[in-house]
């Protein structure tokens, strides 16, 4: 009996298939060779990897290392990738027999004498269902690429945050920014207000033009509280992105020279997107786990193979015999189910229409992400030539408020055009600081649609 028994588990495991279809990687849409807007020129990878330390502020370096350790998006992710982990390793557990033991003893006796009466009894048991259809190593299969798409959707939060923090610190540099061109052109405006209200006193300015300075002085203030708030508003979202409460975040302004700096973008080639982007990897992963669930559904076609075995002693007052009271049992069992085979087929049926959902969804985010990617790219691009034009618009601004203050105080040129001037001046500032904000959200934008943010390779 134990001979046939070793012969059929040999059998069984040399006769073992993996039904279903094998998963042989994603077919991503044709992409072209280059970007169509690729401008400026890419740099290396590793440039990608960590984008931020291209704009050479250690102070944003440090609050994207910070929302790293602490965001609790983070966390959920780390946790996320735990749980898909246990849950692999609950799955391949069931490749493996199941072992039991059991004890148990009893003594008895009467009131009338010293005398009594024990029994004890023990046991090992075991279980195996062999995976002769492959139905357990592919829900094996599915796991493996489960872990693997909770590590991609880690690695997109991390890309997402890095890029939501860099934004809100440019955000606040602008705001800081904003705030200074304001009291700027206030100081300016006062000086004005000074030379108009000694002309007035002269006779040579209008009390409408007096009125008017006051005005676009009053203008200027009430703009201060909202700006001021501006940035108070920038400071509590990076705190919350930083998992922290704003009491506990110091920044200051860093030198003009760091955050007018425009990097160049890390573009690469577009065929990199499909390994570097978390979502199409994490899509690729779910693609991978809805086909191994195709050979789950197929092998529950077939009948289930369970085999157990089992050996037990016992005794009685004299522990000495219990070894030789001893015996063993082995045993096979095989059910197959026979009226419910319509759900069956429909699960399997179901399992394909889901590989084929995913597949679309696949396709779907590699032309989406590309898409984003060209315009990003087109975005930058026209930032990036804007901005030379605006400066050169900021000096020859700044150069005319100057003069028409100085010919408004000889008396060469009234205030509508000192006004004119100063509107021009502040629009040209404020068109400068909205474009390098721009530029930089742009590149954060950029690299988080290029798959920046995270060390290729770390999901496989």
């Amino acid at each position: 009996m134990k001979k046939l028994l070793q012969i059929s588990l040999s059998a069984l495991v040399l006769t073992s298939c993996t039904l279903g279809p094998d998963f042989t990687g994603a077919s991503a849409p044709e992409l072209p060779a280059t970007w169509v807007n690729a401008l400026p020129p890419g740099t290396d990878k590793h440039t990608l990897e960590e984008w931020w330390h291209s704009f050479r502020d250690p102070q944003l370096t440090r609050l994207i290392e910070g929302g790293f350790a602490a965001n609790p998006d983070m966390v959920s992710a780390a946790l996320a990738i735990e749980k898909a982990q246990s849950s692999l390793r609950a799955t391949q557990s069931s490749l493996f027999p199941s072992l039991g033991v059991n004890a148990g003893g009893s003594n008895s006796g009467n009131f009338d004498s010293s005398t009594s009466h024990g029994r004890w009894n023990g046991g090992l048991s075991a279980s195996w269902s062999p995976d002769i259809w492959g139905g357990t190593r592919r829900e094996v299969e599915a796991a493996m690429a489960a872990v693997g798409s909770a590590e991609a959707a880690a690695a997109a939060t991390r890309t997402a945050l890095a890029s939501s923090i860099a934004a809100a610190y440019f955000q606040w540099i602008s705001a800081k920014e904003s705030l200074r061109i304001a009291y700027e052109q206030l100081e300016y405006q006062e000086r004005t207000y000074k030379v108009t209200q000694e002309r007035h006193a002269s006779g040579m300015e209008s009390a409408l033009a007096l009125a008017e300075s006051r005005s676009t002085i009053a203008s200027t203030r009430a703009q201060i509280p909202a700006q001021q708030a501006n940035i108070r508003s920038c400071e509590t979202t990076l705190a919350t992105l930083l998992g922290t409460t704003v009491d506990n975040i110091a920044l200051k302004l860093p030198p003009q020279k760091v955050y007018n700096m425009v990097p160049s973008v890390p573009t690469g080639l577009p065929s990199e997107l499909l390994r570097r982007r978390p979502d199409i990897i994490r899509a690729e992963h779910e693609l991978h786990a809805a086909t191994a669930r195709i050979g789950v559904s197929v092998a529950n076609l077939f009948p289930k193979i369970s085999l157990t075995g089992g050996a037990s002693s016992s005794a009685g007052t004299d522990f000495s015999q219990f070894w030789s009271n001893s015996a063993w049992n082995l045993g096979a069992s095989a059910s197959q189910t026979l009226l419910n085979r319509v759900a069956l087929n429909e699960a399997v049926k179901q399992a394909e229409l889901n590989q084929l959902s995913s597949m679309q969804n696949y396709r779907k985010t590699v032309l989406a992400a590309f898409a984003e990617v060209e315009q990003c790219l087109i975005e930058y691009a026209r930032l990036t030539n804007q901005l030379p034009q605006y400066e050169v618009s900021r000096a020859a601004n700044k150069e005319s408020a100057a003069l028409s203050l100085r010919l408004h105080h000889e008396g060469m040129a009234d205030f509508l055009s000192v006004a004119a001037a100063e509107r021009a001046w502040l629009s040209s500032e404020l068109n400068i600081i909205s474009t390098r904000q721009n530029i930089r959200l742009k590149l954060a934008q950029l690299c988080a649609a290029l798959g920046g943010g995270w060390p290729v390779g770390s999901t496989k």
